[in-house]
C-alpha cells in the first residue's frame, strides 16, 4: 500500500501555498512512522524461521527462536503503519486546499492511479480533538457519494502533539466498490490501530481483521520506552514450538534494550504442553544466552546472564 501516499502527493502538488499557524496545528494531530514505528534492533533481517524447528536441540550461543519471530513481527507491523501513515505524510506536506474556521480540506482531485476515481482528505476541528478520512467516489457520481476509505481521530493532551489516537482503513468496503487496495492489503477486511504518545511507556495496538467470513484477526501490542528499550506482544499461529503431534498456538512477549540483547517468552494457548511456557534471552547479535521451558527441569545457560530491560507494568 505504500504507493497510495505518493501517489496522492502528486494529485496534491498543484495546490501550492503557503501552511499557516493553525494548518501545522491540524498537520500536527497526524501521527509519523518515528513516533510509532517498532525499533527492535535488527528489524526486517529475519528468515522467518521462528518457532519452527523443535525445542530440544538448543544450544548457547545458537539463534534466539524467540527473537526471530519478534523480528519478524516487528517487519509485519511497521509495514502496516507504512501503509497507512505513507499517505499521511505526503498530506503533511502539502497546503490545505480549503480552509474554513474548523475544517481542512485537500482536494477533491482526480486519482491518476485509480482511474475514474475522485479523491479528497478531510479534516475537522473541535478544541483539541481532530477527525480526519481519505474519502473517494466515482468522478462522474455526485458529493453525496462521498465514501471513507482511511478515517481517524486525535486528542492532543495540553495542546502539544502527545496525546492519543485511532486509524481504520476499510479494506473489504474499498474493495467491494472497485477501489485497487494494493497487494499488501489484499485478502483482508481491516486494518486498525489505536495509539497513546501522551505518557510513557507509548503504547501501539494494531489489528490485521481478516474478511468476515473467517472472523479471525492478528493483533500486535508494541511499547517503547525512552533510551530505545521496547516491548512487542503478538500470536504466534500453528507453529512447531515444543516436541508433540501438534502445531501450536503461542502468545510471545519480546522487551529489548536498544543495543545489548533482550529477552521473551512465549505461553501455550493451542497444542501439545497446553499453558506450558519458555523463556529465552539474547545478546546484542540474537544468540541465546539463556532458555528454559517450564516443562523442563533443567535449561541451558545462566538466567543471570540475561540482560535486564525495565519493566513495562501490565
Amino acid at each position: 500500500m505504500r504507493h497510495l501516499g505518493p501517489a496522492l502527493l502528486c494529485l496534491l502538488a498543484a495546490c501550492g501555498g503557503n501552511f499557516s499557524n493553525d494548518d501545522l496545528e491540524y498537520l500536527n494531530a497526524l501521527p509519523t512512522r518515528e513516533e510509532l514505528a517498532s525499533k527492535l534492533p535488527g528489524s526486517g533481517k529475519s528468515s522467518g524461521q521462528g518457532l519452527a524447528r523443535r525445542r530440544d536441540g538448543l544450544a548457547l550461543g545458537d539463534p534466539s527462536d524467540i527473537y526471530k519471530s519478534t523480528q519478524e513481527a516487528s517487519g509485519t507491523f511497521n509495514a502496516g503503519l507504512d501503509g497507512l501513515l505513507s499517505l499521511l505524510e505526503a498530506i503533511r506536506t502539502t497546503p490545505p486546499t480549503t480552509r474554513e474556521p474548523t475544517r481542512r480540506t485537500w482536494g477533491p482531485f482526480a486519482d491518476s492511479k485509480r482511474p475514474g476515481h475522485d479523491a479528497r482528505f478531510v479534516m475537522e476541528r473541535d478544541g483539541d480533538s481532530f477527525d480526519y478520512r481519505l474519502q473517494y467516489k466515482r468522478s462522474k457520481a455526485g458529493d453525496e457519494t462521498w465514501w471513507s476509505f482511511l478515517e481517524g481521530s486525535f486528542k492532543a493532551d495540553a495542546g502539544i502533539r502527545k496525546g492519543e489516537g485511532e486509524l481504520h482503513l476499510f479494506i473489504e468496503e474499498a474493495v467491494a466498490k472497485g477501489l485497487e487496495v494494493g497487494e499488501g492489503l489484499r485478502g483482508l477486511r481491516r486494518l486498525d490501530i489505536g495509539y497513546q504518545t501522551r505518557q510513557q511507556p507509548i503504547r501501539v495496538e494494531m489489528i490485521f481483521a481478516a474478511p468476515s467470513t473467517t472472523s479471525s484477526e492478528i493483533r500486535y501490542t508494541y511499547r517503547e520506552q525512552t533510551g530505545g528499550f521496547g516491548e512487542m506482544r503478538f500470536l504466534l499461529k500453528n507453529t512447531d514450538a515444543v516436541p508433540g503431534n501438534a502445531k501450536e498456538d503461542v502468545e510471545i512477549t519480546s522487551r529489548w534494550t536498544p543495543s545489548s540483547g533482550g529477552v521473551g517468552m512465549y505461553t501455550i494457548l493451542v497444542g501439545d504442553l497446553l499453558g506450558a511456557s519458555f523463556q529465552e534471552c539474547w545478546d546484542a547479535q540474537g544468540r541465546i544466552l539463556y532458555a528454559k521451558g517450564s516443562w523442563q527441569l533443567f535449561g541451558i545457560g545462566r538466567l543471570s546472564d540475561c540482560i535486564q530491560v525495565p519493566d513495562f507494568g501490565p
